[in-house]
């Protein structure tokens, strides 16, 4: 239990998927969705979509979350935590899906367990 690694993956809110159909595009589950679904299928041990009130992305203007629709630009972040190889592989299956997101590792120095 102590190789665990996380990843935080940021990107905005009206990050769209790329190389999809017309009808895709149209029913499809938003990129957040998509991401956890995709986490999910390769059986990755803990994904949280955390939900950010306000902040912003490459030095644009702060986006407040406060209102009932969100700006397309409006940051988001989904947490990912398992094995480094499990992690790598994950990010080198769905690469292409993440090429305009920002990935960042984070070390877990601590791990308490029950």
């Amino acid at each position: 239990m102590k190789n665990l690694i996380t990843i935080r993956i940021y990107f905005e809110y009206g990050q769209k998927i790329n190389n999809q159909s017309f009808w895709k595009k149209m029913y499809a589950s938003d990129f957040s969705t998509e991401l956890m679904k995709r986490a999910k299928s390769s059986n990755l041990q803990q994904v949280l979509h955390l939900n950010v009130n306000k902040g912003y992305l490459d030095h644009q203007k702060i986006n407040w979350g406060t209102n009932e629709i969100r700006h397309y630009k409006h940051p988001h972040l989904i947490e990912i935590t398992d094995s480094e190889a499990n992690i790598n592989q994950f990010l080198e299956k769905e690469k292409e899906l993440l090429q305009e997101t920002k990935v960042l590792m984070v070390k877990n120095e601590v791990l308490i367990s029950h």
